[in-house]
């Protein structure tokens, strides 16, 4: 037996859209619940940079469309598929959410299934991208459609000989995914993804991320009570019949987010140790203070393991970050988190025999002109296409009245029988200002003009697959150039107000 949900992801007010698909999914391929990373897989995504490969789609999306919903956009589709204990074992419960997702998404929308084995019941986090693969339509959401994930979730669990809920909400009091669900179960949920994806530094910080979720809170007499979306009451946060199940009340939520506190520095403080082992810091220049050096000087090399293909990031500048100046802990991080990508970044140019900074600065201009290139044949393809849509539409509409109006003429404009023909007579005169704007010598065909759009439709898909395959390397060479640049102290100029707003690198 499975049960399921689906639920829309947007952008957390606090984070920014890019952590709050990061901080989901990094909870979701979390090792210590996946098997060490191995019940984590990805289709048409690489599960490491699923974050950037979301944004990147929601960038190229919101430029082919020129849609954008702001806060209530969605980034992404959380499903979760839950099994009985001890009824599957985790393989074949990572196989079937790899199913279910594909039969949901029919493979137009790339994914990630991770596994997660340690609870009592095995149970699947799926992450999909709102965004289709071609960047141009969203997933859609319709009403009912968890519905729908319960009948291909049931479906694939009768083939694999598993049970099926038969006939659920017969019994009285019994609580299944088929009935609708309470306010405070739907509160419970809220609460469960405040701490599971929101990761509150402490309880006001998790007050504070139920407030930015639509959560109203209220303290009264030492007693917190709160209003999930869409109730007419307020809920104390304690135990009891009538109120939050077991486990929701204060003193254990403030338990819960303490203890998920200790564990966060415990993997910082192992992952810095790791960093400052792995990389020789006299071979790595200081971010704190980078020497100066002359734009063609040579990258200084380093000894250690390959990357893996890691995703390279952005070094944080410490000197301008608020941030770091206002939380020790963060600062922490930052010094390690720059060793590893400076580390990362020399690896990268190694393996790509860019260890010279003009060959790296030629490179990078040169795979992002590239880049520019294909997106301005998807451009110019976008631009015809809509030229053959319009022209297609009223070519249909002239051969579908021309007779009323040779009639028309025949009349000798008869005002009557243009009065009793109007909005014929108006659409083949609006057609042929349209045709005479064009300086056509002869009409296409209605044929010529589909054969000329399908032509268009692989012109433009052929460009964006490419763009995509590329857009990875590209965005590693820019990111890499950057990085570069501040471990050798060369002044550059000021990044454009977009980049510098998202601290990205613009490969859009």
């Amino acid at each position: 037996m499975a049960t399921t949900r689906i639920n829309p992801v947007h952008p957390n007010k606090a984070w920014g859209a890019a952590q709050t698909v990061k901080r989901m999914t990094d909870y979701f391929k979390d090792p210590a619940k996946t098997d060490g990373g191995r019940l984590v897989s990805g289709f048409e995504v690489d599960t490491d940079i699923i974050t950037e490969s979301f944004m990147m789609a929601r960038d190229d999306y919101h430029y082919t469309t020129g849609r954008n919903q702001g806060d209530n956009e969605v980034l992404a589709y959380h499903v979760r598929q839950a099994f009985s204990p001890g009824e599957v074992n985790a393989d074949t419960a990572h196989r079937l959410g790899h199913e279910l997702a594909m039969e949901l998404t029919g493979g137009n929308y790339s994914f990630m299934v991770c596994t997660h084995i340690d609870k009592s019941h095995v149970h699947n986090h799926i992450t999909i991208n709102a965004i289709n693969l071609d960047c141009d339509r969203k997933f859609r959401n319709e009403i009912g459609s968890f519905r729908r994930v319960q009948r291909i979730a049931d479906r694939l669990s009768a083939e694999n000989n598993l049970s099926v809920i038969e006939n659920p909400a017969l019994s009285k009091g019994t609580r299944n995914r088929y009935n609708t669900p309470k306010k405070r179960d739907g509160l419970a949920g809220i609460i469960d993804d405040v701490l599971t994806t929101g990761h509150p530094k402490d309880f006001d910080d998790f007050l504070k991320q139920l407030a930015n979720a639509g959560c109203k809170v209220r303290q009264r007499d030492k007693t917190i009570s709160i209003q999930p979306p869409g109730a007419e009451r307020f809920f104390r946060l304690k135990s009891s019949k009538k109120g939050l199940p077991v486990g929701y009340d204060e003193e254990s939520l403030r338990r819960k987010i303490a203890d998920m506190q200790t564990n966060i520095q415990d993997d910082l403080h192992k992952n810095e140790a790791e960093i400052l082992t792995a990389a020789d810091t006299k071979t790595v220049p200081v971010v704190d203070a980078p020497p100066a050096q002359k734009a063609a000087a040579p990258i200084p090399a380093i000894q250690l393991k390959p990357s893996h293909d890691k995703k390279i990031n952005l070094i944080i500048n410490l000197e301008n970050s608020i941030k770091a100046k206002d939380s020790p802990g963060y600062e922490r991080w930052a010094k390690g988190f720059n060793l590893q990508q400076a580390a990362e970044t020399l690896l990268f140019l190694q393996a790509n025999n860019l260890t010279d900074m003009d060959a790296l600065t030629h490179t990078a201009a040169s795979k992002k002109a590239e880049y520019d290139a294909l997106q301005k044949r998807i451009d110019t393809a976008d631009i015809r296409i809509n030229k053959v849509n319009i022209l297609q539409k009223h070519i249909g509409a002239y051969n579908k009245n021309r007779d009323v109006y040779s009639q028309y003429l025949r009349s000798k404009r008869s005002p009557k029988f243009r009065q009793d023909n109007e909005k014929a007579i108006a659409t083949i005169e609006e057609a042929k200002a349209y045709f005479d704007s064009l300086g056509l010598e002869r009409l296409p065909t209605i044929k010529e003009l589909r054969e000329e759009y399908s032509a268009l439709a692989q012109e433009k898909h052929n460009c964006q697959q490419a763009k995509n395959e590329m857009r990875q390397y590209v965005f590693d060479l820019q990111s890499a150039k950057a990085n570069a640049e501040i471990l050798l102290g060369i002044e550059v100029e000021p990044a454009n107000e977009r980049t510098q707003k998202k601290g990205e690198i613009d490969v859009s």
